[in-house]
């Protein structure tokens, strides 16, 4: 592609060189540079890669994109330009490369700190159910038509990003439902997108490793409603949330009342529920919205798929969906990992959730404790090189509602296991009741062992994930796998 159409909406403060030249691909890793190649360089949160233009320019490089003034020592048959955010021209650059595909889509956008896969799984089986074609794109995998692409990250780096929406619209789909995650939105992986609706969920502790502050956390998930459409654009708001009100303050200055549809329990809101009922067999509600009611039975467990299904509903009212559309594609939507049972005929319920924070432990813990006649049994750990600062609030949810705590590994990363679980069990009350197996196959065969008749055994933190990272290296290892095995080890054992 030539250069001067690579660089279309990109800002440009200053360059060197010749713009009249051909571009063979972009990277942004200079171990990926070929000839011809473009190197976006900016200045990361570990690493400067600016360091490595004259690395990028020897291993072929001819354009290089950057932050900063141009090097003094530029070769002469190279191209320099700087601009004020390379992450920006990033996903700028990338979209031009792929011609732009996301703007023949309609994108839904999904921000929160828990329920985003949820939301998402539960708009794309609305949309389905209605013959909207549309790709899933989040923490479990991206999807769109037979193709699934395993996720890396929730959102994609815009390299990724807009060449799976070039494959989206090659494959003649119109939709593409987004979680967007605050990282993903700081770091602009999503610059230059249109929304035309955006959902929040709720905002509780998470990720401050990398935000260092709940404003900076809050202030880069409200980035999504930045990026929504004036005209025609919906925004769908939690009101039962604390910083609802800040929100809808924020989003009253550039949108009109009637681009905001809200849902909650609690609070007056345009959608609700009433009526619920909550067993090991589903999640029943009659949900009130401003088109009708419907009765629905959800598949998913858990009051708080309430919200979930709620904001779901709102998405595919805005988008022309039927109240009988919308009924029939919630109940029949599965979400893997999302209060998952496994099932293998024992007297007592296993289920398996992602729950990885403070909130969702005990959303799900409190959940779990409504539908259990007996003991509930939690198995939790927390990650590694993650916001350290949740662990103790985590081990004291659990220990506080669940009769037994069994504390265990994450995905440990680099981190010492054994440490992570000190952190977790640090400040614990005298007596509360719990255990420590850093070995988590271990951890989950003992709860399982120890469960009686009528209890609950919920497993924590990892959900879908089918691996365990360690050191730097992923191995295989998907609790629902191993819950079903210690069933059948029990099973045979009696």
């Amino acid at each position: 592609m030539n250069l001067q159409k690579l660089l279309r909406g990109v800002d440009v403060l200053s360059s060197v060189g010749d713009f009249d030249r051909e571009v063979n691909c972009i990277v942004s890793d200079h171990r990926k540079v070929q000839p011809g190649c473009a190197f976006i360089c900016y200045e990361g949160i570990k690493v400067d890669s600016h360091t490595f233009i004259q690395r990028a320019i020897q291993n072929g490089a001819n354009v290089v994109v950057g932050e900063k003034l141009p090097p003094k020592d530029l070769p002469p048959n190279a191209t320099y330009i700087q601009t004020p955010n390379g992450r920006i021209a990033l996903s700028v650059i990338s979209a031009n490369w792929h011609h732009t595909p996301a703007a023949k889509l309609k994108l839904v956008g999904i921000t929160g700190t828990n329920g985003k896969t949820s939301t998402a799984f539960f708009v794309h089986s609305i949309f389905k159910t209605a013959g909207i074609k549309s790709a899933i794109m989040g923490t479990v995998s991206h999807r769109y038509g037979d193709v699934t692409v395993p996720a890396a990250t929730t959102t994609p780096d815009p390299l990724v990003l807009h060449g799976l929406f070039a494959k989206i619209v090659n494959a003649d789909i119109g939709y593409a439902i987004m979680e967007t995650s605050s990282q993903g939105l700081a770091q602009h992986r999503l610059a230059g997108l249109t929304f035309e609706t955006a959902v929040f969920t709720n905002l509780t502790q998470d990720h401050l490793d990398y935000h260092r502050t709940m404003e900076n956390y809050l202030n880069a998930k409200l980035m999504l409603f930045q990026q929504l459409r004036t005209k025609n654009g919906m925004a769908i708001l939690n009101t039962d949330d604390e910083v609802y009100d800040f929100i809808r303050q924020r989003i009253n200055l550039t949108l009109g009342h009637d681009n905001i549809l809200t849902y909650g329990l609690q609070r007056r809101a345009h959608l609700t529920a009433r009526d619920v009922k909550s067993t090991l067999n589903g999640l029943i509600f009659t949900a009130v919205t401003p088109s009708g009611n419907i009765r629905v039975k959800l598949r998913l467990l858990g009051d708080y798929n309430l919200y979930n299904a709620l904001a779901a509903i709102g998405v595919g009212l805005h988008h022309g969906c039927s109240l009988q559309t919308i009924k029939e594609g919630l109940e029949s939507t599965v979400v893997p990992g999302r209060f998952e049972r496994v099932d293998k005929g024992q007297d007592f319920a296993v289920i398996v959730d992602y729950a990885h924070t403070p909130d969702g432990l005990e959303n799900l813990l409190a959940a779990a404790r409504k539908i259990t006649n007996g003991r509930l049994i939690c198995v939790f750990g927390c990650g590694g090189d993650r916001d350290s600062g949740k662990r103790p609030k985590m081990g004291m949810i659990s220990t506080a509602i669940a009769d037994c705590s069994v504390i265990t590994s994450d995905n440990p990363r680099t981190e010492d296991p054994e440490l992570i679980i000190a952190d977790i069990v640090n400040g614990l009350p005298d007596g509360a009741n719990h255990v420590e197996i850093v070995n988590r196959k271990a951890a989950i065969k003992h709860a399982i062992e120890m469960a009686e008749p009528g209890d609950l055994v919920a497993i924590a933190g990892k959900g879908h994930e089918s691996y365990q990272e360690i050191n730097g290296q992923r191995f295989h290892f998907d609790d629902r796998e191993i819950a079903s095995s210690s069933l059948e080890l029990l099973k045979l054992s009696k």
